[in-house]
């Protein structure tokens, strides 16, 4: 059965609770539209921009390698791959202080599985 359907339901939820953030935020310190000279809010906006741009390419990415290869145990390693970089990435993102690292290594978790289903689907693809 394939998984990344699952990963795509996980990620629409982190999507929504990291909306929810925002409009918090926003509400709090009524901002309509920026971040207001607020640093909160601008982490809020970032996070939330940060998993816009990459989470949905990464699982088109993911969808394509796991249809292809029919292969569900790679599509879920880099779909939980990509799951712990996220939460990486958020909790060091609103908090750079004392977990920078950890933004760091979400970014590099997204690139590395956006790196292997590219690479993947580059490879099955080449004529040789």
């Amino acid at each position: 059965m394939p998984v990344t359907p699952l990963f795509a339901a996980v990620f629409a939820l982190m999507y929504i609770v990291l909306s929810v953030f925002v409009i918090r935020q926003r509400l709090s310190k009524k901002v309509a539209l920026g971040e207001g000279g607020d640093s909160e809010l601008e982490r809020a906006i970032r996070v939330h921009g940060n998993f816009a741009e990459y989470v949905p390419f990464t699982l088109l990415l993911l969808w394509f390698l796991e249809s292809i290869t029919f292969n569900s145990a790679l599509a879920l390693i880099l779909g939980c791959g990509l799951l712990v970089g996220r939460i990486a990435h958020v909790i060091g993102i609103r908090d750079p202080e004392n977990y920078l690292i950890l933004r760091q290594l979400g970014m590099l978790a997204t690139f590395t599985v956006m790196g292997c289903c590219s690479g993947y689907l580059i490879w099955h693809y080449l004529p040789f």
